[in-house]
């Protein structure tokens, strides 16, 4: 077994704790550089970190002769751009959500690391997380039976650094929409884990305030091709910071939150109604899918997060939110 060398291109605040040091802990892995474009800002992190390099040009990272793969933890809108270009030197991508800018930018770069036999990853790491695990056992073990719809309910409080656009978040020249493609992908990427592709979607999307040029609401409805049918509503001017999974099965249904990882998961079945605990989180959230990735990558394993499937949720996206 040889060890993963990685270098990281925009080492910002998701980085600090959610994935960053996880590539340090994972077996067969080690974090050799760092890249941002503010050097002193580069230079802050790896000292922090433990990194042996930082740069604040990307391309000398990519074509750094010890990197053998690459995190790319910037905004969607040069999630592309980096993509091909470390495709381009034959290097693995391990790639933030949502995989592109937008729908077509995703499939783009999906056909372009396929044709140069490049692995590309997405970092959707609800698939590898305990909590998740659990809930795509009950479903197999038929604990409600079997699954005929799901449904999606989510709210968002409006947060000071959204206000007239001031997080990059909210401005789809950055972002390639708004909070929904940074919340909602994982939830609709989760559900593609748990029930197979969607194949058919229609929603609407709106703005209800003027706070910024995203839009701060979201519907739909979709068809999974298993037949199992779907809905969902976000809003991101609401009352309160909460979400809430609903799946309705021949014997009963199963709730739980994507977002918060710590909450429990509730069973209802015929005269029966009980909660289930999860397994707390790891310190780094995103480090089960760091491991996926790096055994795959090792021909140990494979990754349940690819860019075939973050393709998907993109795609899914595009269609609710036209």
């Amino acid at each position: 077994m040889r060890t993963i060398r990685w270098g990281i291109i925009g080492c910002g605040q998701v980085t600090e704790m959610k994935s960053g040091p996880a590539f340090q802990k994972v077996p067969g892995s080690t974090l050799t550089a760092v890249m941002r474009r503010d050097a002193e800002k580069a230079a802050d992190y790896a000292r922090r970190h433990n990194v042996p390099r930082w740069y604040d040009n990307a391309t000398a990272l990519i074509e750094d002769p010890e990197v053998d793969a690459v995190y790319i933890a910037t905004p969607p809108h040069v999630h592309m751009h980096y993509t091909l270009e470390a495709a381009k030197a034959g290097k693995p991508v391990y790639c933030e959500k949502p995989l592109g800018f937008h729908y077509e930018q995703s499939r783009t770069m999906v056909e372009y690391c396929k044709e140069r036999q490049v692995p590309l990853y997405v970092a959707y790491y609800r698939r590898a997380l305990p909590k998740f695990t659990l809930v795509k056992k009950l479903l197999s073990d038929g604990t409600i039976g079997t699954v005929r719809s799901v449904s999606v309910v989510a709210s968002q409080s409006l947060k000071p650094g959204y206000i007239y656009g001031s997080d990059w978040k909210v401005d789809p020249k950055i972002a390639g929409g708004g909070l929904f493609h940074d919340v909602a992908c994982h939830t609709l990427d989760l559900l593609d884990w748990l029930f197979g592709p969607i194949v058919e979607a229609r929603g609407f999307a709106g703005r209800q305030e003027r706070y910024y040029e995203a839009d701060d609401i979201v519907s739909g409805s979709w068809v999974f091709d298993s037949g199992v049918h779907g809905s969902g509503i976000w809003t991101f001017q609401g009352w309160g910071d909460y979400d809430s999974v609903e799946i309705i099965g021949s014997l009963g249904t199963l709730s739980f939150s994507v977002m918060d990882l710590f909450a429990p998961l509730t069973v209802r079945t015929e005269g029966e109604e009980r909660t289930i605990g999860v397994p707390d989180p790891p310190e780094h959230v995103a480090q089960p899918l760091i491991a996926e990735v790096v055994q795959a990558l090792l021909g140990n394993g494979v990754c349940s997060s690819t860019g075939e499937s973050g393709v998907r949720t993109d795609w899914v996206m595009s269609r609710l939110a036209i």
